[in-house]
């Protein structure tokens, strides 16, 4: 293998590639980047079995071939590489040559037949996204999914396609997220309502990694099992997460008996403050509901805060705790200057909902107050 590529865009492609190495694992082949030298282009690839990553870069290639390299050394020393033109070669014994200006580096690879096959996903079904529309529907919602594996399905993001609109939902059990675009094109043409599909919350992380703040289309396709991201010169496969996620609107909440209005900065500003001192193991804070105050307080061995907000109140008032983390989290994910807190009484879930938008919700379990 022998081709000539240019520093920057040799940069990029093994640091999305390296997005997919896995950092743990029994089979040191997959701590390598899988290099292919085809035609006029190069590509990239790395996998954890779960997730694999390809990029393709434009390259003048002398002679066709493979080889993996050690994902860690090679993309460090590719970052480290001055700017300018890049040569890469490879011999029969798997040694690796990189030159670039006066630099020569030499590095021990792995034959290539032994790294695994990312598999490739069928293009039936699919649908399109613009970068930011998807960077937005994971940022809003990630943050909710299970740490734990006990309940596997609730490790990923739900994502319901329907004909003029994308819904992705995520909950751990104590808290969920549902953010929703609505499209004036349709998604697909089938004469059906709607279809789903489980996402990895890890798969999607390292996609939020990737995208970028633009209105580039991009491609997703899926099948049964399995999930095709096509984003640029860019290939993001995954498994799908199997099993029936839950019925989330049957968990949401209908009456309502207060509603609070309040600036989100204002409120998120005061929670970082209570957060402070609050106790470690929930973060809990309280929350007391008054005419046309709430109370935002924290109480420890660390010390106490009180706070008053002036907000707009409907409805009883009430005193409900929370853990300020879940709080946190999700006011950091809306973008809207107001939001209203949707209350039932102390023990019920806590609703916010951006003002001026409805495509955002967000609901919160409380903390029992002793």
């Amino acid at each position: 293998m022998k081709f000539v590529c240019d520093k920057n865009s040799l940069f990029e492609g093994v640091n999305i590639a390296i997005r997919g190495v896995s950092s743990r694992t029994t089979l040191p082949i997959l701590q390598g980047i899988k290099i292919s030298a085809l035609k006029s282009q190069v590509k990239f690839s790395g996998t954890d079995l779960d997730i694999g990553i390809e990029c393709q870069i434009p390259a003048v290639v002398e002679e066709e071939g493979e080889i993996v390299v050690p994902a860690k050394i090679f993309s460090e020393l590719v970052r480290k590489l001055p700017e300018g033109d890049v040569k890469i070669e490879s011999d029969s014994q798997n040694t690796v040559n990189v030159v670039c200006d006066s630099i020569n580096f030499t590095i021990a690879g792995s034959d290539a037949l032994e790294f695994p096959e990312i598999p490739k996903v069928s293009k039936e079904n699919s649908f399109k996204l613009t970068q930011n529309i998807l960077k937005d529907l994971i940022r809003k919602t990630v943050f909710c999914i299970a740490q734990e594996q006990t309940r596997p399905i609730l490790t990923g993001v739900l994502f319901e396609v329907f004909q003029n609109e994308v819904k992705a939902v995520a909950l751990d059990g104590f808290r969920m997220a549902i953010y929703s675009y609505q499209s004036e094109e349709k998604f697909f043409e089938e004469d059906i309502e709607k279809y789903s599909i489980v996402i990895p919350g890890k798969t999607l992380e390292e996609i939020y990694r990737i995208l970028k703040d633009e209105e580039t289309e991009i491609e997703i396709y899926h099948t049964a099992n399995q999930v095709l991201f096509q984003i640029e010169n860019t290939k993001v496969i995954s498994r799908l997460l199997e099993g029936s996620f839950i019925n989330y609107n049957a968990v949401l909440p209908k009456d309502y008996k207060t509603e609070v209005v309040v600036k989100r900065e204002v409120l998120t500003e005061s929670i970082e403050r209570a957060s402070l001192i609050a106790e470690s193991k929930n973060n809990l804070i309280k929350f007391e509901i008054g005419d046309k105050f709430i109370t935002v307080s924290s109480n420890s061995e660390k010390g106490k805060m009180v706070e008053k907000i002036e907000v707009d109140v409907k409805g009883i008032f009430l005193e409900i705790a929370f853990n300020s983390r879940y709080l946190l989290d999700s006011l950091r994910a809306i973008d809207e200057e107001e939001i209203t807190l949707y209350f039932i009484n102390s023990i019920n879930p806590l609703i916010i909902k951006p003002i001026g938008s409805k495509d955002y919700l967000y609901m919160i379990l409380p903390v029992k107050l002793n």
